[in-house]
């Protein structure tokens, strides 16, 4: 039996604004073959936004954007 990747729980409040983006992106994401469900769509978010980051891509209004928040 292959081990379990070990994980963290990680508990966050977010807006009704962002729970519905997280939900939109997941029915976007989706097909008949595979839901896809919030918390996939923000540990993808993660890795895209790690990516952006270290390959020096990350757009500086994106941070503004977190001061308005």
């Amino acid at each position: 039996m292959p081990k379990r990747e070990k994980s963290k729980r990680l508990q966050v409040v977010i807006s009704e604004e962002q729970d519905s983006l997280l939900t939109k992106t997941a029915y976007h994401l989706s097909n008949p073959e595979r839901l896809v469900s919030k918390s996939e769509v923000v540990r993808l978010g993660i890795a895209m936004l790690n990516r952006a980051v270290e390959e020096g891509r990350l757009d500086p209004a994106l941070l503004d954007s977190l001061e308005e928040r």
